[in-house]
C-alpha cells in the first residue's frame, strides 16, 4: 500500500459542456405541497355514519380525516385552542367551541372545501356539549349549570332552558347540612334508548349514603326534556344519612338504560340503579374489580398503596368511563358490555396511565321474579340480577407510549349510545412530558375477549419444563407481536405521533424499490375510515396522466423520540378521478417501516440500562438496492438495520472487532427494519462527524470522526477494514487508521464512488475522504486473489475545498454527467476481465460555503472554480439534471437560487425560491425536486415540511378535491324504547321518573325552539328523493332533510294520532281539491257544448 503524488495524463484534453439545455424559461422554483403535522390535539371526534374523524388542536387548527386522501383542514378565525368538537350527524355540519366559548359550525355537505358558516360568541363559560343524530339542537351545558339549545337550522338560543336544579335543590338541603353553594358542572350524558332523558354530572357536590359503615358516592341529575320543571332530581330520604364524600369525577350509563357508573376523584367507581338513589349496587376500586381476573397485574395494587382505614387515597381520579355495547342476535338485552376505564390506578403509576378495558356479563333479569311493590328500594333478587353484571369476565389494560389524557370509541355506521355501540376501535389522546399531544389508536375490543385466549404469562401451567431462558428472543417476539396486534395505524398526519420532526431526506427511487417498501408496509392494523372520497382535480388530469412516468419518492423524517419513519410521496398515488378516487393516503406513511433507535439499548450486550436521555439522530443513509438503512448518532454510535419480510430467526453474534456489536433482532420483532450491528463510539470519545454507506448488495459503512480518523466496516463480515498508513508514519507497526494530520482537522466528507483516479484509469471501488482543511485521500478497495474478501490496497491524495457541505461531493461521468455511484451495476464492471478494466473520464465536483469547483479524475487538474460572497451565505449545492442537461445549483439562506454550467461552473441563471431563511438544512435530489423541514413559531407543538421543486409547473402535487359526505350512511331509525323492566321495576321507573313516555326528535326541536321558531337557513322540502350524489349545497341539504325525516318515525301515541291527522286532514284536501276541479271541468264542457251548438245553429242560417 502506498500514496501517490498528483499525476495526470487528461490535462490538455477539453471537455464538452455538460449543461446542454441553456434555456432558463423551465426554470419555475415554487412549492408543491405542504405538509403540517400537529402534536398538540386536544380534542377528537368521530361520526360512525359521516365515518370522518376530525382532531381539534391548541392552535385553532382542525383536520377531518375520512377514506384515503381525505383530509382537509380548517382553521378558526383566531388561533385559539379547541375545547369541544362535535359532529351534528342531522344537519350535515361540524360543530366547535373554542377557547373563548365561541361556536364555530362548517357545512359539510359541499363537495370541495367545508363552508364556514357561523363564528358566535355564546357569553358563558362552557362546560360541555351534546349533539343527538335525531334532533337539530346542540345542548349545551354552561358552567352556570344552565343547559341552553342551540338552533343549529337557524343558527342561534333556542328560549328552552333547563335551569340548574341542583343547585336549587341543594340551597334548600342546606338549612339541614351545608354543602358546596356552586356545584360545578362538568359533563352530559345521554340515555342510551331515551332521547327523553339526559344526566348531567357535577363535580365537588358529591353525596355519600353509608352501606354497612362504608362511604359510597353518588352524584348526578336528572332533568325530564317535557316537564323540567315537575321532577324532583333528588329525593333523598329524609335520615341522617347523607354527609359530603369524594368528588365525582365521570359517568358511564349502560346500554340497557336501567342502571349507570360514577368515577369518583379518590379513584372508586359506584355503580347505581337509575330509580335508587339510597344506596348503591356495588362500589370498588379497579383493583376490586380485578380480583377474579387472574393475572392481571395491571390491577393488583403496590404495597401500602391502600391501607385498610385511609379509604382510597392513594388512587387516582377516574377520569372518564364509557359503557359500550354490541349487537347480539340471541340476547335482546344486547349481551355482553364493555366498560372503559381511564384513571384509578395507585398514583405513583400516574405517569404510565394506560386505559382500562374490562368484559363484563350480560344483564339478564328474570320477567317471572316477583317484587315487592314500593318506592323506596328493589328487591334483592332485581338488585342481584345487576350486581351480577358488575363481576368483569376478562380484561385489557391498553399502554400507550405516553400519558393517556382523554379517549374516543370509534363505533361501525351506527349512532347508538352515544356513539359507543357496536366498537370497533379507541382512539388515545396522549400527551408527553415535552407537553405535545398526539393519538394512538387500539383495537377495540381487545381480541383476547372473544377468542378465549389469555393475555398473559400468569394464567399459563407453572407445570411447563420447558425452559424460558433457551427461548427468551422467541418469547420476547411472541409477547411483543400479542401487544402490537392491538395497535391500530392512525389515519394521515395523525400517524406521525406527537415527537416533532428534526430532519428530512428526499430522493428518487425506483419503481420496484418503492413497490416493495409499500408491500412491507401493507398492514392489517389499520383504522380504516370510509368516509368521503377524494381525487385528482380534474384540470390536472393531463398532468396527471403524464405523472405516472415520474420517478417515485421516498421522505425520510427523524423525530425528536429518535425514531425514524418512511413515507411515500410519489406523484402517482395522486392520479385518480371522480369515478376512481384515491386509494391511499398522501403522503402514505409506511407504518411498518418505522425504526426506533431507543429499543436497541434495552440488548444487555450494550450495558446501556435505562437511557437518561434520548438519543438525537445526526444522520441517515439509506442504500436503495439492499434497502439497508444506517443511523449516526449524536454521540458517535452508528446503528445498521436491514430489511427483512421473513420471520425472526435466532442469530447466534458471530465473533467480531470490539467496536461492533451484533445485536439481537427480536428487540424490534414486529418491524420490518431491524437491527443488524452497531459501531461502538471511539473511546476518546471524539464526535462522529459523517458517514456514508454504499448501495451494494455487498456493502460497505465509513464513518468519519472529528479528528481525522475514518472506520470502514465491511457488513459481510461484519469487520473493520484497515486504511493505508499516512504519509508521515513514524516506524513501528502500521496503525488501522490514520492518525490526525496538523491542520487537516476532523472529516467532513466521505463519497462512494466506482471510478477511476488520475494516477490510475480503471475502474475500482474507491472511497473519498475529505478533512475540513480540504485535504482529501481516495482510499482503493480491491478483492483478495485467493478469497472473496476486500482490503484497502492504496491511497492517493489531493486536495479541495475547505469545509465542504455534507453531501456536496459528487463523481460524475465527464459524457454523459451521471452520477458514478457504488450500486450493483458499476459494483459487478470492477469484476470483469479480471479486475482491470478501463473507467472513463470522470469530474469531482464539490461545493462549501466559500465556493465551488470540478476537478477530473478526482485528482487530476481543476477546470472549472467559483467563489461565494459571504453576504451570499451560500447553504447548500447539489447537481441536477433536467432532460438530459446537467448543472450545479446552489442555494442562499435568503431564497436565492444560482445555476451554473458543468464542468466550468459558469454563471446561468439567478432566481429564488419561496425556502424562507427559518428553513432548516434542505434534502436535493437529482431531478431539481428538493424538501426542508420549515420552523415554526411552536416547534415542539407543529412540524412543517414543505415539498418544493426547481421546476415546479406542470406539476400534480395539489390538494384534492374531497367530498366529505360522498360515503354517508343513512341515520337509523330513533333506537327502540328501552326494554320492559320486569314486573315492580316498572312501577318503580314510573314513580321515580314520571309516566313512561318517549319523544321523536321532531317533538324535541318544537319543545326547544318554541311556538315561534325562526324559518330554517336550510331548506327542508315536503317531498324529495335521497341524495346520492352531493353536487351542490341545495340538493344536499334538501337530502339531509329527507333523511332527517325518515329517521323521527313517530313512536309514542301522541305523535301517531298527530300524523293520522294530518294524514286525514292532507287526504280530506286533496279530495276537496278533485271535486273542485270535477265541477270546473264540467262547467268547461257545457260550456263548450254551447259554443259548437251557436256555431251549428249559424252556419243552417246562412245555408252553409
Amino acid at each position: 500500500m502506498f500514496f501517490s503524488k498528483l499525476s495526470s495524463t487528461r490535462t490538455s484534453e477539453a471537455f464538452s459542456d455538460l449543461t446542454i439545455t441553456k434555456d432558463v424559461g423551465d426554470w419555475h422554483p415554487g412549492i408543491l405541497r405542504v405538509l403540517n403535522y400537529h402534536f398538540d390535539v386536544v380534542a377528537i371526534a368521530f361520526d360512525p355514519i359521516f365515518g370522518l374523524l376530525a382532531s381539534g388542536t391548541s392552535s385553532g387548527v382542525i383536520r377531518v380525516f375520512g377514506a384515503p386522501g381525505v383530509d382537509v383542514s380548517l382553521d378558526l378565525p383566531e388561533p385559539l385552542p379547541v375545547s369541544f368538537l362535535r359532529f351534528s350527524t342531522s344537519t350535515r355540519q361540524l360543530v366547535c367551541i373554542d377557547a373563548r366559548d365561541q361556536l364555530h359550525v362548517w357545512d359539510l355537505s359541499q363537495v370541495g372545501r367545508p363552508l364556514h358558516q357561523l363564528t358566535a360568541a355564546l357569553n358563558c363559560s362552557v362546560s360541555d356539549i351534546s349533539l343527538s343524530p335525531f334532533h337539530t339542537h346542540a345542548l349545551i351545558l354552561f358552567l352556570t349549570g344552565e343547559i341552553r339549545a342551540y338552533d343549529l337550522l337557524s343558527f342561534q338560543l333556542s328560549p328552552y332552558m333547563i335551569p340548574n336544579l341542583w343547585k336549587l335543590y341543594i340551597e334548600g338541603l342546606n338549612v339541614v347540612m351545608k354543602l358546596p353553594p356552586d356545584p360545578m358542572p362538568m359533563e352530559i350524558v345521554c340515555h342510551p334508548l331515551d332521547l327523553n332523558w339526559i344526566f348531567v354530572v357535577f363535580r365537588g357536590t358529591s353525596v355519600a349514603v353509608y352501606k354497612r359503615h362504608e362511604p359510597v358516592i353518588v352524584s348526578f341529575l336528572v332533568s325530564h326534556f317535557c316537564v323540567p320543571t315537575t321532577i324532583n332530581p333528588f329525593p333523598f330520604p329524609q335520615e341522617d344519612s347523607i354527609q359530603i364524600a369524594s368528588f365525582v369525577t365521570s359517568m358511564a350509563v349502560h346500554p340497557s338504560g336501567h342502571f349507570f357508573a360514577v368515577g369518583y376523584a379518590d379513584g372508586s367507581i359506584g355503580f347505581w340503579e337509575i330509580s335508587d338513589e339510597t344506596q348503591p349496587l356495588f362500589v370498588n376500586t379497579l383493583a376490586g374489580l380485578g380480583e377474579n381476573v387472574s393475572g392481571w397485574s395491571a390491577f393488583e395494587q403496590s404495597s401500602g398503596s391502600v391501607g385498610e382505614n385511609d379509604g382510597y387515597a392513594n388512587l387516582e381520579p377516574v377520569c372518564k368511563l364509557a359503557w359500550c355495547g354490541s349487537p347480539d342476535m340471541s340476547d335482546p338485552l344486547g349481551g355482553d358490555t364493555l366498560l372503559l376505564v381511564l384513571g384509578g390506578f395507585p398514583c405513583p403509576s400516574t405517569s404510565d396511565r394506560g386505559l382500562v378495558a374490562l368484559l363484563m356479563p350480560a344483564f339478564n333479569p328474570t320477567s317471572s321474579t316477583s317484587f315487592h311493590d314500593k318506592s323506596s328500594s328493589l328487591h334483592l333478587t332485581a338488585r342481584d340480577a345487576m350486581v351480577q353484571t358488575l363481576s368483569p369476565k376478562k380484561a385489557h389494560f391498553y399502554s400507550p407510549s405516553a400519558l393517556v389524557r382523554d379517549f374516543c370509541v370509534v363505533s361501525c355506521q351506527n349512532p347508538r349510545h352515544s356513539g359507543v355501540w357496536d366498537p370497533a376501535a379507541v382512539i388515545c389522546l396522549c400527551s408527553n412530558p415535552s407537553s405535545t399531544q398526539g393519538v394512538e389508536t387500539f383495537r377495540f375490543p381487545p381480541r383476547n375477549f372473544s377468542d378465549g385466549s389469555s393475555a398473559f404469562l400468569g394464567n399459563q401451567s407453572d407445570s411447563s419444563k420447558v425452559d424460558i431462558i433457551d427461548h427468551l428472543g422467541a418469547l420476547l417476539e411472541e409477547i411483543k407481536f400479542d401487544l402490537d396486534q392491538e395497535f391500530l395505524i392512525p389515519p394521515g398526519a395523525l400517524r406521525c405521533g406527537p415527537p416533532e420532526i428534526t430532519r428530512v431526506y428526499a430522493m428518487n427511487v425506483k419503481c420496484e424499490t418503492m413497490d416493495e417498501l409499500s408491500r412491507a408496509s401493507t398492514a392489517e392494523n389499520e383504522l380504516v375510515l370510509r368516509g368521503g372520497a377524494a381525487w385528482a382535480n380534474p384540470a390536472r388530469l393531463t398532468q396527471g396522466e403524464l405523472a405516472k412516468y415520474h420517478p417515485k419518492r421516498l421522505l425520510i423524517t427523524t423525530h425528536g423520540d429518535a425514531s425514524v419513519r418512511f413515507h411515500d410521496i410519489s406523484p402517482q398515488l395522486l392520479i385518480s378521478t371522480r369515478d376512481s378516487p384515491m386509494t391511499k393516503d398522501f403522503p402514505e406513511t409506511l407504518a411498518d417501516l418505522n425504526i426506533d433507535v431507543c429499543e436497541i439499548f434495552a440488548d444487555p450486550q450494550l450495558n446501556k440500562g435505562k437511557l437518561s436521555v434520548l438519543p438525537e439522530i445526526q444522520s441517515v443513509q439509506f442504500a436503495q438496492e439492499s434497502l439497508e438503512c444506517s443511523i449516526a448518532l449524536e454521540t458517535g454510535e452508528v446503528i445498521l438495520y436491514r430489511f427483512q419480510l421473513n420471520d425472526y430467526q435466532k442469530r447466534t453474534p458471530k465473533k467480531t472487532d470490539d467496536e461492533i456489536v451484533v445485536l439481537d433482532q427480536s428487540l424490534s420483532a414486529c418491524c420490518k427494519y431491524r437491527p443488524y450491528l452497531m459501531l461502538h463510539r471511539r473511546p476518546i470519545c471524539d464526535p462522529l462527524t459523517c458517514s456514508s454507506l454504499t448501495d451494494t448488495l455487498i456493502g460497505f459503512l465509513a464513518v468519519g470522526y472529528a479528528d481525522g480518523c475514518v472506520s470502514v466496516v465491511d457488513l459481510r463480515g461484519p469487520c473493520i477494514l484497515c486504511l493505508p498508513p499516512p504519509v508521515h508514519t513514524q516506524k513501528g507497526p502500521p496503525d488501522s487508521r490514520p492518525s490526525n494530520h496538523r491542520g487537516a482537522g476532523g472529516i467532513v466528507s466521505l463519497t462512494w464512488t466506482v471510478s477511476g483516479v488520475a494516477s490510475d484509469q480503471n475502474l475500482s471501488v474507491r472511497l473519498i475522504s475529505v478533512h475540513e482543511s480540504g485535504i482529501s485521500y481516495v482510499y482503493k478497495l480491491a478483492r483478495e486473489s485467493s478469497s472473496s474478501s476486500y482490503s484497502f490496497v492504496e491511497a492517493v491524495t489531493t486536495e479541495t475545498l475547505p469545509n465542504l457541505f455534507n453531501d456536496s461531493s459528487f463523481v460524475i461521468d465527464s459524457k454523459t454527467g451521471a452520477l458514478m455511484r457504488a450500486d450493483k451495476t458499476m459494483f459487478a464492471a470492477t469484476l470483469q476481465q479480471g479486475g482491470v478494466v478501463p473507467a472513463n473520464s470522470c469530474f469531482w465536483v464539490t461545493a462549501s460555503a466559500g465556493g465551488a469547483e470540478c476537478r477530473v479524475d478526482i485528482t487530476g487538474v481543476r477546470v472549472g472554480r467559483v467563489n461565494w460572497s459571504s453576504k451570499q451565505n451560500i447553504i447548500r449545492a447539489s447537481i441536477v439534471e433536467r432532460n438530459g442537461s446537467q448543472s450545479l445549483v446552489a442555494w442562499g439562506s435568503g431564497g436565492e437560487i444560482f445555476v451554473y454550467t458543468l464542468p466550468y461552473l459558469e454563471l446561468l441563471h439567478t432566481t429564488t425560491s419561496p425556502m424562507p431563511a427559518s428553513a432548516s438544512a434542505i434534502s436535493v435530489d437529482t431531478t431539481g425536486d428538493f424538501v426542508y423541514c420549515e420552523t415554526t413559531e411552536r416547534p415542539q407543538t407543529m412540524s412543517r415540511v414543505i415539498l418544493a421543486s426547481l421546476f415546479s409547473s406542470g406539476r400534480v402535487y395539489d390538494e384534492p378535491v374531497t367530498a366529505l359526505l360522498e360515503h354517508m350512511a343513512t341515520i337509523p331509525p330513533i333506537p327502540p324504547k328501552p326494554q320492559q323492566a320486569p314486573p315492580g321495576l316498572l312501577s318503580l321507573l314510573s314513580a321515580w321518573l314520571g309516566p313512561p313516555t318517549t319523544a321523536s326528535g321532531d317533538q324535541l326541536d318544537n319543545i326547544f325552539a318554541g311556538q315561534n321558531r325562526p324559518v330554517s337557513r336550510l331548506q327542508f322540502p315536503d317531498s324529495g328523493t335521497e341524495d346520492v350524489e352531493p353536487a351542490g349545497h341545495l340538493s344536499v341539504q334538501t337530502a339531509a332533510a329527507n333523511t332527517l325525516r325518515h329517521a323521527r318515525a313517530p313512536d309514542s301515541v301522541y305523535g301517531g294520532l298527530s300524523s293520522a291527522l294530518a294524514e286525514r286532514g292532507e287526504r280530506l284536501g286533496d279530495v276537496e281539491q278533485r271535486v273542485e276541479s270535477t265541477a270546473l271541468r264540467m262547467q268547461d264542457m257545457v260550456t263548450e257544448a254551447k259554443r259548437l251548438a251557436a256555431k251549428q245553429e249559424a252556419k243552417r242560417w246562412f245555408g252553409l
